[in-house]
């Protein structure tokens, strides 16, 4: 990776796991990364129209878009930017199906540490990188 900051957009209407994506973010180093937060998918598909976004971290359950549909919107507006799902539901097979059909992992919030989601993001971003 570069010394560019990479633009991360989450898309999460929950201000409170904003703010914990934040602050696992500065606490695992994450300084190479700048974060936007949105709260609806609409405005995210918005913002993917306007800058150069390194990757997506995506909540399934949005006021205007639910599951696997959430993130198949999403996929279909920007395929070549890496989506990293963030879940409340520990759903194996919504995990299986998301990731199938390219999702670079999916990442349920309550097992989710600052660790984790930094190596995460970064080998979410070199593999869609190599591909």
């Amino acid at each position: 990776m570069d010394n560019k900051p990479i633009d991360i957009l989450l898309i999460e209407d929950n201000p409170g796991d904003c703010r914990l994506i934040q602050e696992m973010m500065a606490e695992a180093g994450g300084a190479q990364f700048k974060l936007e937060c949105v709260d609806r998918l609409t405005r995210g598909l918005e913002r993917l129209e306007t800058s150069d976004i390194g990757l997506i971290l995506l909540d399934l359950g949005l006021p205007d878009s639910r599951g696997f549909d959430t993130f198949a919107r999403t996929y279909a507006r920007a395929p070549q930017v890496p989506i990293v799902v963030l879940s409340g539901l520990a759903d194996e097979d919504l995990a299986i199906k998301t990731v199938q059909a390219g999702a670079q992992d999916y990442l349920v919030k309550g097992q989710l540490d600052s660790y984790l989601l930094l190596r995460t993001i970064r080998y979410a971003i070199e593999r869609k990188r190599a591909a």
